[in-house]
């Protein structure tokens, strides 16, 4: 193989890797602004208690009928360090459809941890994210890299007939005798 060849070959490869390392970092989804296609919003969240459950209702705006995953977490205003997810969580958490309308959340508070509600500094925070089973960008991204870089290796270690590569050393002629 020529010099040229190679170096054709190593540009080719160099390119193929810096775009799946690209495309392997860039979240698409993480960079969409609020207001745009694809964000994910919680809006009109109302919370009330009855007897021993907490009912907390969203409205998820998304992209109607995707997954999304939905976490329930209580936070306390006067403890910034404060944070429970409800195990104990039933209805709408959790795996979602995104679908217009009312999502409900049941929370029997009392199964889960009944001393934690004392005081009236307490809200609750739904989280929202995109749940997987898309395209593992990330793997598939490193695959390729690592599959373009052996490649690279590879083909390095080969040099044109006559031509010594690195590993190859060349004898020095002795000075002449004075």
């Amino acid at each position: 193989m020529s010099i040229q060849t190679f170096d054709t070959y190593r540009r080719s490869l160099s390119t193929l890797l810096v775009m799946a390392l690209l495309l392997a970092l860039a979240d698409v989804p993480a960079l969409a602004r609020p207001g745009s296609e694809g964000a994910i919003r919680v809006s009109n969240q109302d919370v009330r208690v009855e007897g021993d459950v907490v009912l907390v209702s969203y409205e998820l705006d998304a992209t109607p009928g995707e997954s999304y995953a939905v976490e329930l977490v209580l936070l306390r205003e006067g403890d910034p360090t404060f944070r429970l997810v409800p195990s104990n969580a039933a209805g709408e958490v959790g795996e979602v459809k995104a679908t217009p309308g009312k999502h409900l959340i049941r929370w029997e508070y009392k199964k889960d941890s009944p001393q934690v509600l004392h005081g009236d500094d307490y809200y609750f925070r739904i989280e929202v994210s995109r749940s997987g089973g898309g395209v593992p960008w990330l793997w598939v991204g490193l695959g390729t890299a690592a599959v373009a870089g052996v490649v690279v290796a590879v083909m390095g270690g080969k040099s044109p007939a006559g031509t010594p590569t690195t590993t190859q050393t060349q004898e020095l002629p002795l000075p002449p005798p004075r």
